[in-house]
C-alpha cells in the first residue's frame, strides 16, 4: 500500500479491507488479533462461534468471552483441537492457550 511518508496519507482509492489491514498492523500484535477474528468461526464452527467469542490476546493466550458455563467447559476441552486449527489456518494464529472468561460472572 503505497503512502506519502511524511503524511500519511495514501494515494488513490483503497478497500475498507486494504485500510482495515493497515490500521490493525499498527496494533503492536502484528494483526494477529485482525487475523484471529476473521478466521475465528472457521476455526470453532458456526455453533461455538454464536456463543464464544475472542476478546483480546493476552500473553500468547486468546482470551475468550462465553455466554453460558456450558460453553466455557466445552471451549475448554476443544482447547487444543481449536490452537492447531487457528495454526493450520495461518501460522500467525500460534497461541500458547486459552484463557475463557464467562460473561456475567
Amino acid at each position: 500500500m503505497s503512502s506519502d511518508e511524511t503524511t500519511g496519507r495514501w494515494h488513490g482509492p483503497r478497500s475498507i479491507r486494504e485500510v482495515l489491514k493497515h490500521l490493525v498492523s499498527d496494533f503492536g500484535d502484528g494483526g494477529a488479533m485482525y487475523l484471529l477474528h476473521q478466521h475465528w468461526e472457521e476455526a470453532v464452527g458456526v455453533v461455538i462461534a454464536e456463543h464464544c467469542k475472542p476478546r483480546r490476546i493476552v500473553g500468547g493466550n486468546i482470551l475468550v468471552d462465553v455466554d453460558h458455563p456450558g460453553w466455557a467447559t466445552e471451549i475448554q476441552y476443544l482447547e487444543r483441537e481449536l490452537l492447531d486449527k487457528l495454526t493450520q489456518i495461518d501460522r500467525k494464529l500460534r497461541f500458547d492457550g486459552l484463557t475463557v472468561h464467562v460473561k456475567g460472572s
